[in-house]
């Protein structure tokens, strides 16, 4: 019973696993919907973001679009009406020239609303400005992209020129051209430069956001950026840029320890490419407070979901476990009907189903232990029938003969031991005696054999006396004894003892019959362990082997007969009863019988 306690506890319960798969489920479903929400929630706002930072971008490059294809206009003009004069050989006459060419053409143009600013730079250092402030034109000579057309690395080029961040009249969007002499050797350098308000507020706007804004040309360079000292400098090959960037996208991007999204718009007509990076982690805070709000009203559903879960599911479960636990509760050999269950359809069938296994079950195990007994008493009944005509049949042949022989005493002492013998009922249901009435028939029947052999066999009992009263098979002894007389003494005459003795081994008790007689040879002893002998011509052998036979039946278990014997000095069979305890209380001795035959009412 305490081996089945531990497997069940091994085994899980049904109820646990059922909750344990409702609350995965819940789990799993958290997970997924958590996973769900971060992704989608992180990739609209940072969609959201990038696509506002490109169109941002576009709008920049779309609102510069008509005044740079002015001034690239304006530039093709100059560069045709001043193509002579800044050719020819520098002297004051031409300076002069240049001067009132500048004058005019500014005058046009702002009578025609076009406000410039136009630069002209020779590689003699002849300088010739429109604008009232020299520092303009000394500072454009110390970038980097003018001295990429001083050495007539580029032809064209495009720049945001500005020298204030905070100040909007500083910024300007410049428009280089260089100038060749007619052998194509670089001389000078037409920069124009147009005051753009709209796009300065805007770019003004995105740098007060923290923004890093710049322009590249076709080319790589910065053509504007936020940081002044950029401005002309070669950043990277816009097929590089490409390649890890993309046109009219944006990325996420690390830069040292920000996170920045790097947003690009590249403009087909000019070659321009717009870049706008903007530090992003406290949008990411900003998502992630939207993500943790989402996440806690899916958790606070989903704890509500799983505590619903978790009730009705132990309100199904609780119907079964009940009734498994009813069944775990039942000894094997106490086994009860079941209430039944009629609130579910399982539990219903479980439980009806359960109870007509135990009538059916009750009422194989009572056909089984009728079928049992019944096959236990006609097997007995043969063993016990074998014994006493047997045994009746030699004793009356043997008080004939004396009789014959004209012994009549001793004919007499026979038959008077022979009914004292039979006082016994023999009545097949009484298979038990108590051990003292069997002690009593060992006794008449051994002055039996010694009126029929002669031999003054001397009985011993060593047999204590609270084990008299213990009930035992009827006749269990007696061959035993007949086995000492016929095999034992069969060549001895005088000497001649049996002793008995009694004791408990454990759950078994045991009682040990020897006789001092001639013993057995070892082949013989062995068969006769092994039960595979066979009976000598003067004595039919039907002693152990019934003996064996008939305990096994009644007491079951390690139950027999053993045998030891020394050739020339003893033999000792030694009778065990195993379970005797639990047989004692159902057995019918000859005792009660008489008892109960006493108390009979015959009638009138």
């Amino acid at each position: 019973m305490s081996e089945w306690i531990k497997r069940h506890k091994r085994r899980k319960k049904m109820s646990r696993s059922i909750i344990s798969a409702s609350m995965l489920c819940i789990l799993v479903s958290v997970v997924i919907a958590v996973c769900a929400i971060a992704y989608f929630t992180f990739q609209l706002v940072l969609q959201e973001k990038g696509e506002s930072r490109v169109d941002v971008l576009q709008q920049i490059s779309d609102s510069n679009s008509v005044n740079r294809t002015n001034m690239v206009n304006v530039m093709n003009m100059v560069y045709e009406d001043f193509y002579s004069i800044l050719t020819a050989a520098p002297d004051e006459q031409v300076n002069g020239q240049i001067e009132q060419a500048l004058q005019d053409t500014d005058a046009q143009l702002r009578h025609m609303g076009m406000d410039f600013i136009f630069d002209i730079v020779m590689n003699d250092h002849r300088t010739f400005t429109t604008s009232a402030d020299k520092s303009g034109i000394e500072g454009l000579q110390s970038t980097y992209w003018y001295i990429r057309h001083y050495s007539g690395e580029t032809d064209t080029s495009w720049n945001l020129r500005f020298w204030d961040v905070n100040d909007l009249s500083s910024y300007g969007l410049s428009y280089g051209r260089t100038v060749y002499d007619p052998e194509g050797k670089p001389v000078g350098v037409i920069v124009i430069t147009a005051e753009h308000e709209a796009l300065f507020r805007t770019f003004q706007k995105l740098v007060s956001d923290g923004a890093k804004v710049y322009i590249l040309d076709q080319n790589g360079i910065i053509i504007c950026h936020t940081n002044a000292q950029r401005v002309g400098n070669w950043m990277t090959s816009m097929e590089a840029f490409q390649e890890e960037y993309g046109y009219n996208s944006y990325r996420i991007i690390q830069r040292g320890d920000e996170n920045v999204i790097l947003a690009s718009y590249y403009d087909k007509d000019s070659g321009w490419t717009f870049v706008e990076e903007q530090n992003i982690d406290a949008l990411l805070w900003e998502g992630f407070a939207l993500i943790r709000n989402c996440l806690m009203v899916v958790l606070v559903g989903c704890l509500i979901a799983g505590i619903l879960t978790y009730l009705r599911v132990k309100k199904v479960t609780d119907e079964l476990v009940d009734v498994t636990d009813a069944i775990g509760d039942m000894q094997p050999e106490r086994l009860r009907p079941l209430p039944v269950s009629e609130i579910y359809e399982e539990t219903y069938v479980l439980s009806t189903t359960f109870n007509g296994m135990i009538d059916r079950i009750r009422s194989l195990i009572e056909d089984i232990r009728l079928r049992e007994q019944e096959k236990q008493r006609t097997e007995y009944d043969f063993l016990q029938a074998q014994i006493n005509p047997h045994f009746l049949n030699n004793t009356l042949l043997a008080a004939k003969g004396l009789i014959a022989m004209g012994r009549v005493d001793r004919a007499g002492r026979m038959l008077t031991e022979l009914v004292e013998l039979l006082h016994i009922p023999s009545t097949p249901e009484i298979q038990f005696v108590p051990l003292e009435e069997e002690l009593h028939l060992v006794r008449n029947y051994i002055a039996i054999m010694n009126c029929r052999t002669e031999k003054g066999v001397a009985f011993y009992c060593d047999i204590p006396d609270k084990m008299l009263s213990i009930p035992v098979p009827r006749m269990i002894l007696q061959p035993l004894v007949g086995n000492s007389f016929f095999h034992g003494f069969a060549e001895r005459d005088e000497g001649c003892e049996i002793r008995m003795s009694a004791g408990f081994r454990g759950s078994a008790m045991y009682i040990d019959v020897t006789d001092n007689g001639e013993g057995i040879p070892e082949r013989r002893l062995t068969e006769v362990r092994s039960g595979n002998y066979r009976s000598g011509k003067t004595h039919h052998g039907i002693g152990l082997k019934n003996v064996q036979k008939r305990l096994r039946i009644i007491y079951g278990g390690m139950s027999g007969v053993k045998v030891r014997s020394k050739l020339g000095a003893y033999t000792t069979v030694t009778v065990t009863m195993d379970h005797y305890r639990e047989l004692k209380i159902h057995c019918k001795t000859a005792v009660d019988a008489a008892k109960e035959a006493a108390n009979e009412d015959h009638g009138g």
